[in-house]
């Protein structure tokens, strides 16, 4: 198990295997680059500059369409006020982007603000299954306080209606891409 996470914790906690942080240097575990653009033009200028695994965060609707068409992207970041529509999910099944949903958000928010999230996640999720798009779940932690066991993620989840399993095979996916050398694409490993 692999968790997105947004800070450098000490050590791995909760039985994950690896941890990939996004928005600070780490040497126990695997740097990811995370860009914010508000614009394409900006997304683009950002792109040019960054290499490795590259997680993209917007709240544009135009920027994480953009991100998805884009080979150097490996993974569509969630905010609060992220929005994707439709063709941005089925454009991710296409283009192998993976799609997180994290659980920090719902633990920020709160109101008419997290019942909101909860009918976007809901229908994000039907999309995906509609599509098969890849998705994984994860804690998306700011600090230690945010993270969260697995089992957990994924109860919170299967009550919003995702297909957990489907998001275990994503995320089984994702780390053999990521740690096995043997491993070219799915299907095709060097034996």
């Amino acid at each position: 198990m692999i968790d997105l996470i947004r800070f450098n914790p000490e050590k791995i906690y909760f039985n994950y295997s690896n941890y990939i942080v996004f928005g600070e240097e780490t040497d126990k575990f695997v740097n990811g680059c995370m860009i914010i653009a508000r614009d394409v033009n900006e997304l683009r200028r950002k792109l040019k500059e960054s290499d490795g695994i590259i997680g993209v965060a917007s709240e544009s609707i135009k920027v994480n369409r953009e991100a998805v068409m884009r080979k150097k992207v490996d993974f569509l970041l969630d905010l609060k006020r992220r929005r994707i529509d439709y063709s941005t999910v089925k454009l991710s099944a296409e283009k192998d982007v993976i799609i997180e949903i994290s659980l920090s958000k719902f633990i920020e928010s709160k109101g008419v603000e997290r019942a909101r999230l909860f009918d976007e996640t809901k229908t994000l999720f039907k999309i995906i299954k509609k599509f098969d798009a890849p998705f994984i779940l994860t804690s998306g932690a700011n600090n230690f306080y945010h993270l969260r066991p697995y089992r957990q993620i994924s109860d919170f989840f299967k009550m919003l209606g995702a297909d957990v399993k489907r998001a275990l095979y994503w995320m089984e996916r994702l780390g053999r891409r990521l740690f096995d050398d043997r491993y070219i694409m799915n299907g095709l490993e060097i034996i």
